[in-house]
């Protein structure tokens, strides 16, 4: 298949979004193709999708023979987590920053997902910080993508 549909997690139907899925392409090429982008050369505007679709496939690597599934997670405030993999009786929010992080930053949406869902560990990935946080009992791990390959 050239794209995959990543759908949403969600518990409660009344505050968070349960239907349009996000779209990854298992090729970028063809992603390029399909937007007629046919240089070496990405749009900074892009780029973040482009990264996106990156730590995607990198995290179906990583988790194809352990059952879990990879979900996006947005309420009908607009707050939105990149990914959840769904553990079965845990779950991990993945934030996606395409920039080299000085600084360990927990924005409003994984405040909030860490708040609702109280998961073990949440997960930043970026270009170049690594470091750790906690938040009540939720460990927020920083690292680099090339941590994930």
């Amino acid at each position: 298949f050239i794209v995959k549909r990543v759908t949403p997690y969600f518990k409660n139907l009344r505050k968070e979004i349960s239907k349009s899925p996000i779209t990854y392409f298992n090729d970028i090429g063809m992603r390029n193709f399909a937007v007629r982008q046919f240089g070496r050369h990405t749009m900074l505007s892009e780029l973040g999708f482009v990264f996106q679709n990156l730590i995607y496939h990198l995290l179906t690597e990583k988790t194809r023979y352990d059952g879990s599934t990879i979900h996006f997670w947005r309420t009908k405030d607009k707050a939105e987590v990149d990914f959840v993999i769904n553990k079965g009786n845990d779950v991990v929010p993945v934030e996606v920053k395409c920039r080299e992080m000085k600084a360990k930053e927990i924005g409003r949406s994984l405040r909030g997902f860490i708040s609702r869902y109280n998961p073990k560990e949440a997960w930043v990935v970026n270009i170049s910080l690594k470091d750790e946080e906690k938040i009540g009992q939720t460990r927020i791990k920083f690292f680099p993508v090339f941590e994930l390959i």
